[in-house]
């Protein structure tokens, strides 16, 4: 959707300003949710690092009797782990929650049934593998922590879990021998993830490793062989939620696949497949939770980067502190959105005023410039005498005051903001689940009315403002123009209401401010005040 936005601005300014070229000559060279509150970002409040798994059994049969489903149970979260194979089947958000109010599910339980589950352990030995898999773990609980082992025909396995009641991690250690060697191993996040309350959307579900402090992206759409990397960190992430590996020490290598699976619907669905090494001395770290600055950086302050506000990050950033400073007063993520759209029109009022009194100027002198087009539009385009349009052009632009490239220029200043807000009304989960007013119940999700009513108006402040902009392009090129309102229409149909909140209201300070300029700026306000001054000049003779 990200890049379906951008191409859209592009395509529209491009129309916007293509007749522009074509018709004249060219210019002269976070904060958690208030149901829990997030530790201190300094505290880093981490899980138990010593391994307390004792040595295998290998010449003992150690297996549960039947199986069992042992569920954690923190203020935070709830996590389910059967016994069988000892893989987490179920991790469950209290703070963010479906359309029921209930607490999102972040484990595809369909693909975890057909492909296999999150920490499942493999070898490379497909016999190993599937014991493994099938293998029923002797469990033991105290509190937050699980042990489970399993010993059976020389092969010996142990997990050790212990979940951090403060925040949304926990550690994962294990042991793997065979015929009381060693075995290497890796452990297997599969089975996909995500918010299991919406529909998944492929684009925005990655793979993401960290490579020397930098967190990069594979998406599961661009995936098409294994890959393998080295790497400090790895993990799985949809828009608003991440599960990442925290390698102990020295990077580990890891490999990033994919799955395919038949759903419900009889449709193949993909999802990732990755698997990382376990070494040999200390536990993993294993963050399962949302895209949140504190949580993240509670976690490990290195984290956070790992949230991505793509190109326009350096504007995005700021903007969600703004957004959230004014969220702390307003107390609605709407108003909030509204208050800092107006906040951001006022600043670049005078970007705007620049570029209308521009196009005005441009505008008084259409029926010259029109004179000396059609002057010289019988001569070829290689014809030498072309030059004295151009150098008669650049007279008539110095006589009358007027740069060519002054209506342009601001607008490209304030495309950069426009793309901020979109990233950062993307991307940030504060924003998820947060409702408005009436029918707007989620700012993070499109509008799902039958007729959507932000949109439409949108569309509709969109003809207005057109109406009441000064154009240089003629009456037919005009009606081309009005197909935009229609192309941002459709296209916001599938866009965050909350970005369609923003436009809307940028579309109704700009026809409050464009109303303002025709007022005092127009030719016709220009006449006004003149005639204004005549009259007084009269009167006082």
């Amino acid at each position: 959707m990200e890049r379906r936005i951008i191409l859209a601005f592009i395509l529209s300014f491009a129309v916007l300003y293509g007749f522009r070229a074509l018709f004249s000559p060219p210019a002269p060279a976070s904060r958690p949710p208030e149901s829990v509150q997030a530790p201190a970002a300094t505290a880093n409040t981490s899980v138990e690092s010593a391994n307390p798994i004792g040595p295998p059994h290998p010449d003992q049969t150690i297996r549960a009797e039947k199986a069992e489903d042992l569920v954690v149970d923190t203020p935070l979260y709830t996590a389910t782990v059967s016994n069988i194979g000892g893989v987490l089947k179920s991790y469950r958000l209290k703070a963010y929650s479906d359309a029921e109010g209930h607490p999102i599910e972040l484990i595809e339980q369909n693909a975890g049934n057909k492909l296999g589950w999150p920490l499942t352990l493999i070898t490379g030995d497909p016999t190993l593998d599937e014991a493994l898999a099938k293998a029923s773990f002797l469990a033991q609980r105290e509190r937050n922590r699980l042990s489970m082992e399993f010993a059976s025909n020389g092969v010996s396995a142990q997990k050790f879990l212990q979940f951090d009641p403060q925040n949304y991690e926990f550690s994962f250690a294990t042991t793997l021998t065979k015929d009381g060697k060693s075995v290497s191993h890796a452990v297997v996040w599969q089975g996909g993830f995500g918010d299991q309350s919406i529909t998944p959307d492929p684009a925005k579900r990655n793979a993401v490793y960290e490579v020397e402090g930098t967190f990069k992206r594979i998406s599961l759409r661009s995936v098409k062989e294994t890959q393998d990397f080295t790497v400090a960190s790895a993990g799985v992430e949809d828009q608003y939620f991440l599960a990442l590996f925290l390698s102990p020490e020295s990077p580990i290598p890891v490999k990033i696949g994919k799955q395919d699976f038949t759903g419900p619907d009889g449709k193949a669905v993909a999802e990732l497949h990755l698997s990382l090494r376990m070494p040999d001395s200390k536990p993993l770290r294993v963050y399962v939770g949302p895209k949140d600055r504190q949580w993240l950086s509670t976690a490990e302050p290195r984290l956070v980067s790992v949230i991505s506000y793509g190109w326009f990050e350096f504007i995005a950033r700021p903007l969600l502190f703004c957004l959230l400073f004014i969220h702390s007063y307003a107390g609605n993520f709407g108003w909030s959105i509204i208050l800092l759209t107006l906040a951001i029109n006022f600043l670049l009022f005078p970007l705007r005023l620049k570029q209308q009194v521009s196009m005005q100027q441009m505008q008084k002198i259409q029926p010259q410039m029109k004179t000396l087009q059609d002057k010289y539009k019988k001569l070829k385009s290689t014809d030498p005498k072309r030059a004295q349009l151009q150098t008669e052009m650049m007279q008539l632009y110095k006589e009358h005051g007027v740069n060519p490239m002054g209506g342009c220029f601001p607008l490209l200043l304030q495309m950069p903001v426009f793309f901020g807000l979109y990233s950062m009304l993307s991307v940030s989960i504060e924003l998820r689940g947060a409702p408005w007013i009436f029918w707007i119940k989620d700012l993070s999700q499109p509008e799902h009315l039958f007729i959507p009513i932000l949109p439409v108006l949108m569309a509709v402040s969109m003809i207005i403002q057109q109406k009441m902009t000064p154009t240089t392009v003629d009456p037919a090129q005009a009606k081309m123009m009005m197909i935009m309102p229609v192309m941002f229409l459709f296209m916001f149909l599938w866009v965050q209401s909350g970005l369609t909140l923003y436009w809307l209201t940028s579309n109704m300070v700009g026809i409050g401010q464009q109303f303002f300029i025709n007022k005092y700026w127009s030719p016709r306000a220009d006449k006004k005040l003149r005639d204004r001054s005549k009259s007084k000049e009269a009167r006082d003779k």
